[in-house]
């Protein structure tokens, strides 16, 4: 089973295209014209987005002591 992870957005380099959205297989995160969201309880842990996002903007933190 993968780390659990927290995704976490740089907002000074999202420009909210929206492609970590499109890839993610677990509907984790939502974005808008306005805002990046992301679901904690959806994702899977497998960092699609963070290597999906263009500019780099995404991270991932591990959670320690939550599953």
């Amino acid at each position: 089973m993968p780390e659990k992870i927290r995704i976490i957005v740089n907002e000074d380099r999202c420009y909210l295209c929206g492609g970590c959205a499109g890839v993610c297989p677990a509907l984790a995160i939502r974005v808008s014209s306005s805002k990046w969201e992301f679901f904690q309880d959806k994702c899977i842990s497998c960092r699609i987005c963070i290597n999906a996002c263009p500019v780099g903007a995404l991270s991932a933190e591990p959670l320690e002591g939550e599953l």
